[in-house]
């Protein structure tokens, strides 16, 4: 988004959301490592598991995939509307819950700066979106067609993932979790399916 943006106030927004991204994955990383007594065996393990177990391949794929598109809106929509739109909600909030009733609320305590960053960063994401939505037609028309090509190939990749953390709930919670992008979506001028 940064490389192929137009103007000042749009990739340095981009590059300060970049930087926030980072520090949520360092953070994380961080309290992997006090989890695990400072072993930094911990972190070889996770991109272990990232690179090779059969669960994350689809949304490591997914991403990877992110990662080529040239076009700097539909990154912005893939990325920061539909990957976290779906990732966020699934993860760090019904996993959260999950884990607080089975008295795992230190996963909530860990993790109240990621919950807090995602809801400011959303407003941004949000205003962008609609905007772009609203100034054409076409605008909204290509916007609906990333936003549901990406949250297919999304609600996919962590399809794997819900059953695992949620077993027999899975299914559910994951069709949670895409009936609330598609109802934010519809709030900014992006109607999608189902």
């Amino acid at each position: 988004i940064c490389a192929y943006g137009f103007g000042a106030p749009l990739t340095s927004a981009a590059a300060m959301h970049m930087m926030d991204e980072l520090g949520v994955a360092q953070y994380l990383s961080r309290a992997g490592l006090l989890l695990a007594d400072n072993e930094p065996r911990f972190l070889d393990d996770a991109k272990r598991v990232w690179m090779t177990a059969p669960m994350w391949q689809p949304l490591r794929a997914a991403v990877e995939l992110s990662m080529t598109i040239a076009d700097w809106f539909e990154l912005f929509v893939a990325q920061n509307l539909v990957i976290d739109g779906l990732v966020h909600p699934l993860v760090f909030d019904r996993f959260d819950r999950r884990l607080a009733a089975a008295g795992g609320a230190g996963f909530s305590l860990l993790n109240e700066f990621v919950v807090d960053w995602y809801a400011e960063s959303s407003r941004w994401v949000d205003a962008m979106v609609k905007l772009a939505a609203a100034e054409s037609a076409d605008n909204a028309a290509r916007i609906v067609t990333w936003t549901s090509d990406w949250r297919a190939r999304i609600v996919a990749a962590l399809a794997p993932l819900a059953e695992y953390g949620f077993g027999p709930d899975g299914t559910a919670t994951l069709a949670e979790v895409d009936a609330g992008l598609v109802a934010r979506a519809a709030r900014l001028g992006v109607a999608l399916e189902g």
